[in-house]
This record gives C-alpha cells, structure tokens and sequence, in this order.
C-alpha cells in the first residue's frame, strides 16, 4: 500500500499551527485560503471560457462556414462571416452568427441569430425555460452568457472602426496623440478618438496571450502581474506606452481595418430587431384578441443589446410610412393595434407562467451622421426602416414557441380613450 505519510505530517503542522494562532489571526488565515481558492477557480473558469472563444477545446468540431443554404467545410475559403458549433455546450449553427477572427491573436465575435440574420434588440439572455426570470446557473448557459456578451462587444468595436475609417486615415501611427490645450484641432481629435476606440478593441477581443505583451507591465518578472486597460499595463512610463502602441499598430492594424469591413460595409446592416412586449390590457372579446403596442417609434425601456443601430424609425414601404403618419394622429399616438387570438389560446398563454413575449421584425439600419458635439467621444446616428411587413409573436426568448403574426399591411389600430 501506498504511504501517505508526508500529507498526514503536513496537515496535522498545519492544524498545529492554526490552533496555536490567536483567533483573529486564524480567521484571517482561513480568508487567505479561501481568497486564493476563489482565485484559482476563478483563473480556470476563465481559462475555461477563452479556450472555447479561441477554439482550442481539442472537442471542439471545426467550424462550418455559412454561404447562404449551404455549409462548406474549412479546407474551402472562408466567407467572412460562419457559423460555429461547439459540442461541450451544444452551440449549433441555428442558434449563432460567428465573424471569424482574421488572425489568431484575436478572438472570433459571436452573437445570436434569427433566421440568417444578426440578432439585436432583446437577446436570449439564457434564464430558466420554465421560469424566464429566474437566471440559468448552469455551466453551460454561463459559457453561452460569456459568449455572447463578448461577441456584441466586439461587434459594436468592428462597427466604430469601420464607420471612422476617415479618422484611422489620419491617426497618428507613430505616436499617442497628445491633445494641444486650449484649444481643439481637427486632425488631432479625429487621430485620439482612433487610438481610444483601437484601443478599447485590442483589449477587449484580443487573447490573454496578446493582452499580456501590449497592456502588462510585468514589473515582478514572474508573468503575473495585472493587465490593464493601457497600452504597456499600469504604471508604464511613455515611452513603454508608446512603445507597445506602435508595435501593434505595425502589427495589426491593417488587419484589423480590412476585418471592419465585413460591418455596415456599405454604411447598411440588416437585423432581426426583437422586442421584449406586454399585452395592453385584459383579452378583449368584441374584438377577438390582445391590443399591442408596437415599439416601432417609441422602444421600450429595458434590457437590450443595442438601441445604438435603431435611433429613428424612417420607413421606406408604403406600410411603414401609413404606420408612421396614423401614430402622428393623436387618437392613434401609442401604436397599439389587435392582435387576434382565439379565447382559449388566449386563456392558456395568460395561464403559463414560463411565457415571455417577443415581437420579431426584420428591419436595415442605415448609418447618417456622427454627432459633432464632442469630436473627442463617438457619437453616431442611425435609423432603421421595415424590410418585411410580418411581425412574428413568439411567446419564448428562443424563439422557438411562435403564437402568431402582425400583418403592417392590415393593422386594426385602437383608439386612445
């Protein structure tokens, strides 16, 4: 039989000692334990979540990649946009959208879908099916959550940098902008708000590989020390930030300018917008059905992703502009129009507690103007109009339980009382 004889000496010095200690002095020792066990799961989970991000889980299947109907293996060019699966956590390609990272030193952006199409507005947030306000604690909703939530931030990156392609035309590539007091100059307000927003997308899509030689000052030489959002990590003198900027820039910039190019690539992206809804009121029987409020030109507050795509409904259809000049009228103000429903349907959605309601469109946002309040910060304005007539209901955040359509070309509006 194998000895254990050297863990048995080690714990029963450990207990000596801890007996021996005052008890204030003991039970910061156990807090020190316990810190660095929550350190070390902590590390590892994250380990865990970036192994999938970068697609180094050896179970991980080799991503497919989307080209309309049809799937083309790897071995094949890449489109710029594919699907990822992963089979420790049951990702297919009907739940994402995944824009490949041109370079491995960046992570892949995956967000949602809904027929083809990015998903924005209300997203499946991962809470429990049978009770939608309770939140999924399992592991693999939390690595969806992790991935997701990255792949919006990354999308909405790839986005201003390609709508300030004119800015990163004449950023300074040779040094940080320094900002001339007193005063504001064109060029170098453009050049500065370049910087910031590459900089906000190498730290936030970039591996821990990347992360560790452009934004850690490894001041202890072990490897460990914090990264930080600066370029040369915290406390870097100049020319150490400086240093680590240009190399990057020199590194990946280009790469990352012709990534950009994928996002609004024509100052145009088309979204399924979802909304998360309420019906208006009680079921009304002389009209057969629930009365709902579109959230067409005044969205609910809530929980989103991003309004940053939809700041103005400017219809193009003939549907969209009779919505737009009835809700003008102050009868019709709210936008509330009938929803038909039979009285026992109806009955059993009121009665399942699991139902969460979500109002599908498919919509194009299209880029207008930068907000020149504050050269220095991002500002930019979009609006959005209708490339579909049908509104789905759906009564789940997956959009799996659909209970019916909203035709635009035939609303029953309501009258305000």
């Amino acid at each position: 039989m194998k000895c254990n004889c050297s863990k048995q000496i080690l714990w029963v010095i450990t207990a000596a000692l801890t007996l021996g200690l005052p008890q204030t002095t003991t039970g910061q020792f156990f807090k020190n334990l316990k810190k660095q066990a929550e350190e070390k799961v902590i590390k590892k989970a994250d380990s865990k979540v970036d192994d999938i991000l970068n697609g180094n889980n050896s179970k991980v299947q080799g991503p497919g990649i989307q080209t309309g109907s049809t799937i083309q293996t790897e071995e094949k060019k890449p489109d710029k946009k594919s699907t990822q699966q992963n089979t420790n956590t049951s990702f297919n390609d009907s739940e994402y959208l995944a824009y490949k990272s041109p370079d491995p030193a960046f992570k892949d952006i995956v967000i949602q879908k809904y027929k083809g199409l990015p998903r924005f507005g209300a997203i499946d947030f991962y809470m429990m099916r049978d009770n939608p306000k309770k939140v999924n604690l399992s592991k693999e909703a939390a690595e969806k959550r992790n991935l997701t939530s990255l792949g919006y931030a990354g999308f909405a990156h790839l986005v201003r940098i390609h709508m300030l392609k004119e800015h990163f035309k004449v950023m300074d590539r040779t040094a940080l902008t320094e900002q001339t007091k007193g005063k504001i100059i064109e060029k170098e307000a453009k050049s500065s708000l370049a910087q910031k927003v590459l900089k906000d997308f190498a730290f936030d899509m970039g591996t821990d590989a990347l992360k560790k030689e452009y934004f850690m000052n490894d001041w202890s030489g072990t490897g460990k020390s914090a990264v930080v959002r600066e370029w040369g990590g915290h406390g870097a003198d100049d020319f150490t930030e400086n240093e680590r900027y240009v190399s990057f820039v020199e590194k990946y910039l280009d790469i990352i300018l012709e990534w950009s190019e994928s996002f609004f690539s024509n100052g145009t992206e088309d979204f399924q917008l979802v909304h998360a809804i309420k019906f208006q009121g009680q079921y009304d029987f002389d009209k057969g059905g629930f009365w709902v409020r579109l959230p067409i030109k005044r969205p609910p507050q809530g929980i989103i992703s991003s309004v940053e795509y939809f700041n103005e409904f400017a219809p193009k259809t003939h549907y969209g502009h009779e919505f737009f000049n009835k809700t003008e009228q102050v009868d019709y103000i709210n936008g509330d129009v009938l929803f038909k429903m039979s009285p026992d349907k109806a009955e059993a959605l009121i009665n399942d507690k699991s139902v969460m309601l979500q109002l599908t469109m498919k919509v194009r946002s299209v880029f207008k103007d930068f907000d020149t309040g504050s050269p220095f910060a991002y500002g930019a304005y979009y609006t959005y109009h209708f490339l579909d007539p049908i509104l789905e209901l759906y009564s789940d955040a997956q959009l799996t339980r659909k209970i019916g359509e909203i035709n635009m070309e035939s609303l029953v509006f309501k009258e305000s009382n």
